[in-house]
């Protein structure tokens, strides 16, 4: 805010050209009435009106913005103003309001304005640079100033600790939801879904999955006149910077959905403090190193499930660059690799007899002269779906051999060793409890004294409830172990897609890790829950039909 006051006061005898300055900062601890942005005004004003060496000129207000340092819109007006001429006096309710830090407001005081003829009136302060320094108390001001310093600095460690705690109690305290949430109206802080858009969030996770780029899932909301997350924020009457937008209005872009795509709130999961700011005098923020973001699980209700989300986190790792005059990358892309430079194959082209073929290469090997990596696309797809296929074909079997038997898979050897286990703490159970049997008629018999009786039970019967307690913990692990094999998810990503009839890029996302081409075009397929999908058939004797589907084990 800036007010000018040009042809206002006039008056012959006025020899300052005044500007009245006003900050209010929550952040500082201004929260008293008297600091009010209002009641500053009355009190400058009323101060200029009686006396007439002041003609008001202008008025900067700086509403919301820090005392720690100067940087601040109404401030740097008013600054630059000084410097043309236009203002040669200031008038503020106290030193604090012209600033908290007292190595800058010392510098302004004793180097800058004395330099440009500037004088600086603090009403409650009873302070003028006018005749401040001609007096013999020259430790006033700076004392002042440096209790504002230490004001401030304890205001911003006190709201730093405070948002601390609040964050790692899982509670939103950012000025905007993220898009596709909004605000509880109960509770402001609590995140609610926002039904308007939680949609095209959805939306963008599902093209992503299907391939298509930042870039292009930008176009296609733009071309379907989906407001941008500024300028829906702006829809909703929230009052944002524009100061990034290039045009009137703020379209979709790579970042923002590059954004969505990363962020982990959309899980359910809070993710907060990432930035810092290095110093309570600087408005420069730093990154903060991810392993100290503080991280609250079920915090709110998600927008897209977990395994979606990681889905999509996978793919984005891949190296899944689109081809010229394309909008999806190729079905697979990122999943073909090779397995001794460990580099993915790329698509590549050629002609025959007027025929296009299409296939698959390890470039590096080509280049550097190695046995070369090379498989045809049609040969590529065809393996990898009769390798689904048959997994879903094996699910399904899975499914009924589970739901019929209901028994403990003995051939597991994680069953095998828990119950071996559970068989040597039996034994360690019974001997303690025989020796402590056995305490009493030693006892009687004097072998024992009394001390020697009551020490030697009570340490028996602490190992007997610490070998009870492992014996506990290995038979729920054996029990979690079983619980696993029997509602294992791969069976049931599978086989869902019993009767699949093409491949997609999405089941490809879900169920496949990738693919190594060998040499003569051999292929290795892995698939995603590997371990899983192992232990599971070995636990039911089904162990050869590893080596079928060409998971390595």
């Amino acid at each position: 805010m800036n007010r000018k006051f040009e042809n206002t006061n006039e008056n012959p005898k006025a020899v300052y050209r005044t500007a009245i300055y006003l900050r209010l900062s929550r952040e500082d601890g201004d929260k008293s009435e008297s600091d009010s942005i209002s009641n500053q005004r009355k009190l400058l004003e009323g101060y200029i009106s009686g006396r007439s060496e002041f003609r008001l000129v202008g008025e900067y207000v700086d509403d919301g913005y820090s005392g720690s340092n100067f940087e601040r819109p109404a401030w740097n007006r008013l600054y630059s103003d000084l410097e043309k001429g236009l203002v040669n006096c200031i008038i503020v309710k106290d030193l604090s309001r012209f600033g908290r830090n007292y190595i800058e407001v010392g510098r302004y005081l004793q180097m800058i304005f004395p330099v440009m003829g500037v004088r600086l009136v603090a009403i409650n302060d009873n302070f003028d640079t006018l005749n401040e320094w001609q007096s013999g108390d020259s430790l006033t001001v700076p004392m002042k100033n440096l209790i504002n310093d230490i004001y401030c600095k304890d205001i911003s460690k006190k709201i730093t600790s405070q948002l601390d705690a609040m964050r790692k109690r899982g509670e939103f305290v950012s000025n905007f939801a993220p898009y596709g949430y909004k605000k509880d109206p109960e509770n402001r802080s609590k995140l609610i879904i926002d039904d308007n858009v939680a949609g095209i969030v959805k939306q963008i996770f599902t093209w992503k999955l299907e391939g298509y780029s930042d870039n292009i899932i930008a176009g296609m909301l733009n071309e379907q006149g989906v407001l941008s997350p500024y300028e829906y924020q702006i829809s909703q009457g929230n009052r944002v910077s524009g100061n990034f937008k290039k045009s009137d209005k703020a379209m979709w872009g790579r970042g923002a959905v590059y954004n969505i795509l990363h962020n982990e709130c959309y899980t359910g999961r809070m993710v907060q403090g990432r930035r810092r700011k290095v110093s309570y005098r600087s408005k420069e923020i730093i990154l903060l190193p991810k392993e100290e973001w503080t991280r609250v699980d079920g915090t709110h209700e998600p927008i897209v499930d977990r395994e979606l989300f990681e889905l999509v986190q996978d793919l984005m790792k891949k190296d899944t660059r689109i081809a010229g005059g394309k909008t999806k990358v190729e079905l697979l892309s990122g999943f073909l690799f090779c397995p001794e430079c460990h580099r993915q194959l790329v698509i590549q082209s050629t002609y025959c007899n007027g025929r296009k073929y299409r296939y698959y290469t390890c470039k590096d090997c080509r280049d550097e002269g190695r046995t070369t990596k090379r498989i045809s696309e049609t040969k590529a797809k065809s393996a990898i779906f009769e390798a689904i296929r048959n997994m879903a074909e094996t699910a399904i079997r899975m499914e009924a051999i589970i739901g019929e038997s209901g028994s403990v898979p003995v051939r597991s050897s994680e069953v095998i060793r828990l119950d071996a286990e559970l068989v040597q703490l039996q034994d360690e159970l019974e001997r303690y409890t025989r020796l402590r049997n056995g305490l009493y008629e030693d006892y009687l018999s004097q072998v024992l004294n009394r001390e020697e009786y009551a020490d030697y039970t009570r340490l028996y019967s602490e190992k007997i409830e610490a070998t009870k307690a492992a014996m506990r913990t290995v038979s729920e692990e054996r029990e979690h172990v079983i619980s696993g094999y029997q509602n294992a998810r791969w069976i049931g990503n599978f086989s869902k897609y019993r009767d699949i009839t093409s491949l997609e890029r999405p089941i490809l996302a879900e169920l496949l890790e990738q693919v190594l081409v060998h040499p003569g075009g051999k292929m290795e397929i892995i698939f995603r829950d590997e371990k899983s999908i192992e232990q599971t058939l070995e636990a039911y004797g089904y162990e050869e039909d590893c080596y079928e589907l060409g998971i390595a084990i």
